[in-house]
């Protein structure tokens, strides 16, 4: 048995090991949090592309076999989700391209989607990915499989015998499947060592005025994700954005599928997994590096807050905006998306001492 002098020393050892390898470890807090970011990202990307495969699989099965279309439609709704939890990353490669675009066109507010799947579906060529690839961005993502799924002027095609039923099918597997190589493609350029190499060596180089770093850039692309929420996915339908700001459901992102309340969950959500994420170097021990970490606190508190008030609304947005017993709930959490913008632009900033004012669309 070994005597209790000898197990002091031996545990004085371990924790002077600790200290020691603690002490040796420069990475400045920022390059940590950015380090952890990247591989949510990657791991985000990486679940949009399984998604989108398993929807195109869905969706090949169900024109082969003229099914229900019941599965299509709920593999449809995962990928949306998957891609609203990643839709706030607005740097790195996926503006390269305007791949955003490719995955969802909207705000769509003149209806440009159908008319061009109709420009589409009006052609005599059959339609292929190849048609599709060479197509305007407006029909290559998810706003244009909402349409041919959910409205019922092309779902009830489907189970008819009208002529369009098939040429609507070659379209829904081609749109499907061009998706899939858009999203595989910008997974396989994130991860590519090359470029998070620049991205990672970025957090520590010296700025200039034309392009941010990455951790102004996340930063910059949190709060301009939520300025989404609140201009576009909860202020258009209410009318805010009108001039004659009466309420218009069909300015709802994903009226048609009814999940316009479920996107702005996702993105609350995604935002905050950012800020707290289970152990890992997220947003809250970066804030504690610079003895901040009661505004992560304060951040997670409004997220928390606008999520339960999202959760009482059981209707579809679209329908609730117009609705004189929810319209004020929904004025509410417009509010309080409000109130969380201003901790990430205000607050947060100001405790990472970084400033918002370069264009989110920027590169690395």
């Amino acid at each position: 048995m070994k005597r209790i002098g000898e197990t002091t020393f031996f545990a004085s050892i371990v924790i002077m090991l600790v200290v020691a390898l603690s002490a040796c470890d420069r990475t400045p807090p920022e390059a940590k949090w950015v380090a952890q970011l990247t591989t949510q990202i990657g791991g985000d990307y990486l679940e949009l592309m399984a998604a989108s495969k398993s929807m195109a699989d869905s969706v090949d099965a169900y024109c082969l076999n003229a099914g229900d279309i019941t599965e299509p439609r709920q593999q449809w709704r995962q990928t949306m989700a998957a891609w609203q939890h990643v839709q706030w990353v607005r740097f790195g490669p996926i503006v390269d391209n305007n791949d955003d675009w490719k995955i969802q066109f909207w705000p769509d507010k003149k209806n440009i989607v159908a008319r061009k799947v109709n420009q589409l579906l009006a052609r005599q060529d059959p339609i292929d990915v190849v048609a599709v690839a060479n197509a305007s961005v407006v029909v290559q993502g998810l706003s244009a499989l909402e349409l041919l799924m959910f409205d019922d002027h092309y779902a009830l095609r489907f189970a008819t015998e009208d002529p369009l039923a098939e040429k609507q099918c070659q379209l829904l597997t081609s749109i499907s499947q061009h998706l899939v190589s858009t999203v595989s493609e910008i997974y396989q350029q994130w991860e590519n060592p090359e470029f998070q190499s620049r991205w990672l060596a970025s957090v520590t180089a010296p700025q200039n005025k034309v392009h941010a770093d990455a951790e102004s850039q996340a930063i910059g692309a949190m709060l301009s994700q939520m300025e989404k929420v609140k201009l576009d996915k909860l202020g258009g339908p209410l009318g805010y954005k009108n001039r004659n700001r009466q309420p218009n459901g069909y300015f709802a992102e994903g009226w048609r599928s009814h999940s316009s309340l479920e996107n702005i969950k996702a993105n609350l959500l995604s935002i905050k997994v950012i800020v707290d994420n289970q152990g890992k170097y997220d947003l809250r021990r970066l804030l504690a590096a610079k003895d901040n970490e009661p505004l992560a606190d304060q951040i997670q508190s409004k997220i928390n807050q606008c999520l339960s008030m999202l959760a009482a609304i059981d209707k579809p947005l679209a329908v609730a905006v117009t609705d004189l017993a929810y319209k004020p709930r929904l004025e509410a959490i417009h509010k309080a998306v409000g109130e969380l913008n201003t901790l990430l632009k205000t607050d947060l900033a100001a405790a990472l001492e970084i400033k918002l004012g370069f264009n989110s669309n920027d590169g690395d």
